[in-house]
């Protein structure tokens, strides 16, 4: 018979992953599973001194494992994407047009502005990396912009569109979960999501701007470069405007990467001219560049499923920890203590907040910390008398975005993956992640003090059918 944690031991194994994760981050590494892997040790360590079978252990742990086979799958198919579309041609091609129409001095808060309203139109962070932020990122090579703030521009832009965009499958997962209703939850985010955007586009700005004339000449020089080495056509950029086009007419992202990797493989048969089995390989192992150019090289090569496998490693490791955690009581007994006694509508936006990330930190996905916090928290709620509508809001400014900026957890890893800079670089240019999380505790503070009733007040009831 299995034995109730004490909180110092249900909170040692997040203790030893974050601790080892943070001196691997420190010391420049971007293998990240093993510091994970000692925190699953000690969770199985302590769950079998405390009574559980090994049975039951590992059965939650495949559980959990299985339950990141889609985020894989996904990461699966970006890898493949790469390596695919950098064959073809049309990543040079997307980069080749898009320094011909790119301000090279507001890059960065143009990357920010785009990718922005490119989630909001799409619903999907996914989508918005593999296109228009693969363009970006080519861009900001050629102009000899700085890559990790561009990519954090472009990574906060996403994420808005992530936690606000009504298409977005975490808002509405969101919504599923705290029982609120779409439609008002999109007014009741408005306020929060929009200043944190435009404080990040003033850092943005204030930051962010470069100078003019080196980059237009370096940038007019790439774009000499791309086309004396790569074959250009307007039809290279239809594998992008598929994937656009079907993600925005709500086709699941797994097809709608599948048919961008069909199309860039035919492409590379038809317009670059490789052979039929080029596409294939470089879907496998990714592509090598061959230009003759130092930076061409750089930028056009990457991509493939089996350079990836560490990310894999990852993921499938956080699965199993994430399942442990949760089977043995360790992950409630952390965030009970989090929670409990609390009543006033700020105390209990600070726990949610921290408990959200911190199952965005041990699940390494976006939806986990969704689906456990609104679930374990609908009823502290309700029971203090606080409307869900808070809570749904306090889910979405906080492990929702803050998913994105966590090496080790899907979000980040993906944008990593189609942008091609490490998460640790790009983390402290991802304005749009932090803010946020500090701006809806000031507005929870103020409505606190002014008793504003369409946010604290009593949970909204949804009747059946709603």
């Amino acid at each position: 018979m299995s034995q109730r944690f004490s909180l110092g031991e249900a909170a040692l194994p997040l203790v030893t992953a974050a601790v080892l994760m943070g001196a691997t981050i420190l010391s420049g590494s971007t293998v990240l599973y093993p510091p994970l892997a000692a925190g699953v040790a000690v969770a199985l360590v302590l769950a079998l001194r405390k009574g559980f079978a090994w049975r039951e252990l590992w059965q939650a742990a495949t559980t959990g494992m299985k339950a990141t086979l889609i985020p894989v799958s996904i990461l699966v198919l970006v890898g493949c994407l790469i390596g695919v579309w950098k064959l073809s041609g049309t990543v040079p091609a997307m980069v080749y047009y898009g320094l011909g129409v790119a301000s090279p001095r507001f890059l960065v808060p143009a990357a920010f502005v785009l990718a922005l309203a490119m989630s909001m139109l799409l619903g999907t962070s996914v989508g918005t990396y593999s296109t228009l932020g693969v363009a970006i990122m080519g861009v900001a090579h050629g102009v000899g912009a700085p890559l990790p703030m561009v990519a954090g521009a472009l990574v906060s832009g996403a994420l808005f569109g992530d936690r606000s965009s009504p298409l977005a499958g975490s808002l509405n997962l969101n919504v599923a979960m705290t029982g609120t209703d779409l439609r008002r939850m999109l007014t009741v985010l408005a306020p929060t999501g929009v200043t944190a955007a435009v404080l990040t586009l003033i850092g943005y700005l204030v930051f962010g701007v470069g100078p003019t004339v080196e980059a237009t000449s370096a940038g007019a020089a790439m774009r000499e470069a791309i086309g004396a080495h790569f074959v250009i056509s307007p039809w290279l950029l239809l594998p992008p405007v598929l994937v656009l086009g079907l993600a925005f007419l709500r086709v699941p992202v797994r097809w709608a990467l599948g048919l961008g990797i069909v199309a860039g493989g035919v492409l590379s048969v038809l317009v670059a001219g490789t052979s039929v089995v080029e596409p294939v390989r470089a879907a496998l192992l990714g592509y090598a560049s061959q230009a003759g150019d130092k930076t061409l090289d750089k930028v056009f090569s990457g991509g493939g499923l089996f350079p990836m496998w560490s990310q894999f490693a990852l993921l499938l490791i956080a699965g199993a920890f994430s399942g442990i955690m949760e089977k043995s009581g360790m992950l409630s007994v952390v965030f009970a203590q989090l929670v409990e006694g609390t009543r006033r509508s700020m105390a209990l936006v600070g726990s949610t907040m921290l408990v959200s990330t911190g199952v965005a930190l041990v699940a390494a996905n976006q939806a986990l910390p969704i689906i456990i916090t609104g679930r374990m928290l609908r009823p502290i709620y309700d029971k203090a008398g606080v409307s869900a509508n808070l809570l749904s809001r306090s889910l979405a400014d906080s492990g929702t975005v803050l998913s994105g900026v966590i090496p080790w957890n899907l979000m980040g890893i993906l944008a990593a993956a189609a942008l091609g800079v490490p998460v640790r670089t790009f983390v402290p240019y991802a304005f749009f992640a932090f803010l946020l999380p500090v701006v809806s505790l000031g507005f929870t503070y103020v409505e606190e003090r002014r008793g504003v009733t369409s946010v604290l007040g009593p949970s909204l009831e949804v009747t059946k059918g709603s």
